[in-house]
C-alpha cells in the first residue's frame, strides 16, 4: 500500500496516516479507498455531555439534639469568653469601689472627725433608764409557811386552777401554764387570758373545800400569805381556782415584790438630768 502519495502527490502528503486512506462512502455507508484530491475527514468534535435530569439530593436535616459545627464552635466560644467577661466585671467593680471609699475618705476627714465627736459625746450623755427591779426592803413578801402548808395535799392529777394576767408583761400568765404543765405536770391548768386590769399584788381565789389544792400551788410557786383568798365559789371537783399574776410577779422562783425604781444614777445622768457639765440635754 502506498504511502507517500495517498493525497494526489500534493506537497506534504507523505506523512498521512494510511488509516486516511479509507473513508466511509455515506451512499452506501461502507469504507472505501480516499480518492485522489479527497481530502480526509476532518474529526467531529465530540458533543457535550447532555446535562443530568436528576435533581441534587435534598440537604440531610441535623440530627435532633446536636447542634451544627459553627453553632457548637460559637458555644464553646462563648463558654471559654464567659468567665473572662465575669472576671473583668468583678475587678472593675471592685476598683471602683476602693477609689470611691478612697475619695469620700479623703474629701471628708475633718467631717468624719466631727461625727466621731459628736457620737462620743452622744453616747456619753446619753441615759438609759433603768428597769423596775424587785428592790429588798419592805417591797418583798415572804413565801407563806406555817400552819397553812402543814395540812393534807391533793394530788396534782386533781388541781384545777385557770390563770389570768394582770401583770402588764405580755406573755407571762403562758409562761406559768407551760411550767405548770411541763414541769409540775399539773396538766388542769388553762390560760384565761388578760385580767379585767393591771393589778399590783398576785392573787389565788379557791373555795374552802379547794384548800388542798392552793396548798401545792401556793407551794410551788412561793406565793406570799397576802395573796390567798380562800373565799372563792368555784367549788367541787370540777370547779377551777383563779390565779391572777400581778404587779409583783416577776417570773417563776423569784421573789414577788412590787418593782421600785433604781435610786441611784451615773454621772452622765445626774450631769444630763441638771442641764450642766458637758452640756448635755441642752440642745
Amino acid at each position: 500500500m502506498r504511502t507517500g502519495d495517498g493525497a494526489g502527490g500534493r506537497p506534504g502528503d507523505d506523512d498521512v496516516d494510511p488509516a486516511d486512506l479509507w473513508v466511509i462512502d455515506p451512499a452506501t455507508g461502507e469504507y472505501r479507498m480516499r480518492q485522489p484530491g479527497e481530502l480526509p475527514p476532518r474529526p467531529v468534535p465530540a458533543a457535550p455531555p447532555a446535562p443530568d435530569p436528576t435533581p441534587p439530593p435534598a440537604p440531610t436535616a441535623a440530627t435532633p439534639g446536636r447542634a451544627s459545627a459553627p453553632t457548637r464552635r460559637r458555644k464553646q466560644s462563648g463558654a471559654r469568653t464567659g468567665p473572662w467577661i465575669a472576671g473583668v466585671l468583678c475587678f472593675l467593680a471592685v476598683t471602683g469601689g476602693i477609689t470611691a471609699y478612697a475619695l469620700l475618705k479623703g474629701g471628708s476627714g475633718s467631717s468624719s472627725a466631727a461625727g466621731s465627736t459628736v457620737g462620743t459625746v452622744s453616747s456619753t450623755c446619753a441615759v438609759t433608764k433603768p428597769e423596775p427591779t424587785p428592790t429588798p426592803g419592805a417591797g418583798i413578801e415572804p413565801a407563806v409557811s406555817g400552819s397553812f402548808l402543814d395540812g393534807p395535799r391533793a394530788a396534782k392529777i386533781d388541781i384545777r386552777v385557770s390563770v389570768l394576767d394582770g401583770s402588764g408583761t405580755f406573755g407571762q400568765a403562758q409562761a406559768v401554764i407551760d411550767w405548770m404543765q411541763n414541769t409540775e405536770v399539773i396538766q388542769h391548768s388553762s390560760n384565761g387570758g388578760p385580767a379585767p386590769a393591771v393589778v399590783p399584788r398576785t392573787t389565788l381565789v379557791y373555795a374552802p373545800d379547794q384548800v388542798s389544792q392552793a396548798r401545792v400551788i401556793a407551794a410551788e410557786m412561793g406565793l406570799p400569805a397576802s395573796s390567798l383568798h380562800g373565799d372563792g365559789n368555784t367549788s367541787g371537783p370540777t370547779g377551777y381556782m383563779v390565779l391572777t399574776l400581778g404587779e409583783d410577779f416577776h417570773g417563776i422562783g423569784k421573789p414577788f415584790a412590787a418593782p421600785v425604781p433604781a435610786t441611784t444614777s451615773t454621772p452622765a445622768a445626774a450631769s444630763a438630768a441638771t442641764g450642766g457639765g458637758t452640756g448635755c440635754g441642752s440642745q
